[in-house]
């Protein structure tokens, strides 16, 4: 079955959920993190003269980059291009608010003017803006959904699953493949050696659709917005419209790698 086929036959269903099945914290991709950077440019400016402020300005910028740098490595995006390129990547996936982008924008501006004494204001306001970026970016390293299920709401559970629960999330035990499996539903799992995710689509209990997403590609932006966005404590309502929108946006988009594609039916 291909996958446009295996997408019609999501459409035809009268409900969608998600079912999360795993979540992971993401280890940053430099040996000193951006809150570190942080706390840095903090203690710079308490000694508010030239060296100080500069030190601080300085850390600012280096606590943004690193942030950057860390989140790009981590999902897998390029980290290549000027800095409006890489924010641009942040809000494909929808992690980035237009304000705090605008913030940072402004903040580069100033940074940019490298021979010149900063004034304390100025300094503060870049560490209140590399701050608001740290944080409001921060939430990606601490939950990152890498498997889950899109389903139909009430769908039959294959027998034989070994599941846990945790709270009100329940949990595969064996990870290599999608053994806790609905009997009709689109499985996705992200592979945490290659940056890959893998999908595999079940119809009446049976495999019919199988393949990989290439890396960049705008399938698979929205699998990582689809990880990203997906809250760890997500009620059956917020599940449900996450779910109706990733059937919706995945519908033109394009990404899988041909040579692992299934023609089971």
């Amino acid at each position: 079955m291909t996958w446009e086929e295996y997408l019609k036959h999501m459409k035809s269903w009268d409900q969608v959920t998600i079912d999360p099945k795993s979540f992971l914290k993401l280890e940053h991709a430099t040996p000193v993190t951006p809150k570190e950077y942080l706390a840095f440019a903090d203690r710079d400016l308490l000694n508010p003269d030239a060296r100080g402020l500069v030190n601080a300005l300085s850390n600012a910028k280096r606590a943004i980059n690193c942030q950057i740098t860390s989140l790009l490595t981590v999902l897998g995006l390029q980290n290549s291009g000027d800095l409006q390129t890489k924010l641009q990547r942040f809000k494909q996936i929808g992690i980035l608010a237009s304000r705090v982008s605008k913030k940072i924008s402004r903040l580069e501006r100033l940074l940019d003017n490298q021979f010149s004494k900063p004034s304390l204001e100025d300094t503060e306001n870049a560490i209140d803006i590399a701050t608001l970026f740290v944080e409001a970016t921060d939430k990606i390293f601490q939950e990152y959904m890498d498997a889950w299920w899109v389903t139909k709401k009430g769908c039959a559970k294959r027998s034989g699953a070994h599941r846990y629960k945790e709270g009100n999330k329940t949990f595969i035990l064996n990870n290599s493949l999608p053994q806790t499996a609905y009997s009709d539903g689109l499985y996705i799992q992200y592979d945490h050696e290659s940056g890959d995710y893998g999908i595999w689509g079940y119809l009446e209990d049976q495999e019919v659709f199988e393949a990989e997403v290439r890396c960049g590609s705008s399938l698979d932006i929205e699998l990582i917005k689809c990880s990203v966005l997906t809250p760890y404590n997500a009620s059956d309502s917020e599940l449900k419209n996450l779910a109706d929108k990733f059937v919706n946006d995945i519908s033109d988009k394009q990404g899988l790698l041909p040579a692992v594609t299934s023609d089971q039916e």
